[in-house]
């Protein structure tokens, strides 16, 4: 019973932190003189590679969000 709370917890906090992450992305993202592909046009090899990295976790913790709302429509 115990492991069912502590994967009920983590789950919860992932979507928490996927939420985080979109509303950080989209502040960074509007706060930009220019779109997304313009600035991944001007930035560098490491900002490209953050950005990458950015987007699949975002993506995976998307999945994780829409598995957590399925469960509670469920």
């Amino acid at each position: 019973m115990a492991e069912a709370g502590s994967i009920l917890t983590t789950t919860i906090i992932g979507a928490c932190a996927f939420l985080i992450l979109v509303a950080l992305n989209m502040i960074f993202f509007l706060n930009q003189d220019k779109g997304v592909l313009d600035w991944l046009k001007h930035a560098t090899s490491k900002q490209r590679i953050i950005a990458i990295i950015d987007g699949i976790v975002t993506f995976f913790c998307a999945l994780d969000f829409l598995h957590i709302l399925l469960i509670f429509l469920i």
